[in-house]
């Protein structure tokens, strides 16, 4: 699986960007995120992750992200920061989200 990396600016898109690097990987109709703060860069005291994974459910076509609780009971910048996130690597490799 080959990493690649995302720049997101949060909370203002004027704001430092915090770089993420990923790598996605596929099974069956699951497809997995997992990410972290690159090192080598001021961390957010705000951001209480620096390891995360997504996890995807595709189906007719499309991908909707699975809940998971033990994620979403952070500050709330850090929920916001993972949705965004979420939402770009989505973008960038164009995969279509519901």
């Amino acid at each position: 699986m080959e990493k690649k990396s995302i720049l997101v600016n949060y909370p203002k898109s004027s704001s430092t960007p915090v770089k993420v690097v990923y790598r996605v990987s596929q099974e069956d109709s699951f497809q997995t995120i997992e990410c972290a703060v690159a090192t080598g860069q001021s961390f957010p005291e705000w951001l209480q992750l620096k390891k995360f994974d997504f996890v995807s459910m595709k189906s007719k076509g499309v991908y909707d992200l699975l809940f998971e609780e033990t994620k979403y009971n952070k500050n709330l910048d850090t929920v916001l920061f993972l949705d965004q996130v979420y939402a770009e690597i989505m973008k960038t490799n164009k995969y279509p989200v519901n």
